[in-house]
């Protein structure tokens, strides 16, 4: 099953191909397990949790979101195909945050 989401900052799906990328001007601090990111164009912030968090710090646009599922998984120590559906959700709120480009 492949998990498309939509991005609404870019108008189009993140598919598992898709190599998505944290946007460029956010400012990252880490709390302990948590991350807040200010973005200073917009005033405003955002706290990720640690699952979020982990995410966001592998969207370096190097990865696929398919590769990205898989190296969680293996952190997790958990099978790909159990992470892909909460991966294409977090992607999506992330995306809806904006705080992805793709």
């Amino acid at each position: 099953m492949e998990a498309t989401v939509n991005a609404q900052s870019q108008g189009g799906p993140i598919s598992k191909d898709s190599r998505p990328v944290r946007r460029l001007g956010l400012l990252f601090y880490r709390a302990l397990e948590e991350m807040v990111i200010y973005d200073p164009t917009e005033s405003c912030a955002a706290s990720l949790n640690a699952s979020a968090r982990a995410i966001l710090e592998l969207c370096d646009g190097t990865r696929t979101a398919e590769q990205i599922c898989g190296e969680l998984a293996q952190t997790y120590r958990t099978a790909a195909d159990e992470l892909r559906e909460d991966l294409a959700r977090a992607l999506e709120r992330l995306c809806e945050l904006g705080l992805l480009d793709r």
